[in-house]
């Protein structure tokens, strides 16, 4: 989650060194600068999780439901992340100073990260944390992925994540893609 902030960061020190304007006036496709820094973190998410997957083998993990189940939890998780990483971009496009870009970043991830059933279940937090949790896009990402790597319920979960994903990129893409070409 928070890896998807460094892109808006990236890009903003890139327009405030003039980067896009250079490539403006290379024969290449207007959107060609903005889709290759957002192909280029997705490339960032996969080695992130091909360590974070071989770390945790190395500690003992084993999917619970097969290899093949868990590429598809990578694979979602991958895809939410590419669409979330589409709020860093129109901020970095929109902020002044990348420091502003990343501590706006932090503050939009911060509840999406921290505000989940990540650590103890839903029944055990205060009421008002249980409605952010259930309400929280990331919570249905965590489940999704928990259970097609170990088991557990796997359509709604993975319906609401290919939901959220959809609505994050049909919203801010289009934002970001219009404010930098």
């Amino acid at each position: 989650m928070f890896a998807s902030t460094a892109i808006g960061v990236n890009l903003n020190s890139d327009i405030k060194k003039g980067v896009f304007d250079r490539f403006r006036s290379l024969p290449i496709a207007r959107s060609a600068p903005l889709i290759g820094a957002v192909a280029g973190d997705v490339i960032r998410f996969v080695v992130a999780m091909v360590v974070l997957i071989g770390f945790g083998s190395a500690l003992g993990f084993r999917f619970g439901n097969g290899p093949l189940l868990g590429l598809a939890a990578c694979l979602l998780v991958l895809v939410f992340s590419f669409c979330l990483s589409w709020t860093s971009v129109l901020i970095g496009m929109l902020v002044r100073e990348p420091g502003a870009v990343q501590g706006i970043s932090f503050l939009i991830m911060f509840p999406l990260t921290f505000g989940t059933n990540m650590m103890v279940p839903t029944d055990t937090l205060p009421g008002w944390l249980q409605a952010w949790v259930k309400l929280n896009p990331v919570t249905d990402v965590m489940a999704a992925a928990r259970g097609l790597m170990l088991g557990g319920p796997i359509a709604a979960p993975v319906t609401s994540t290919l939901l959220w994903s959809a609505a994050l990129l049909a919203v801010f893409a289009p934002l970001a893609y219009r404010r930098r070409t």
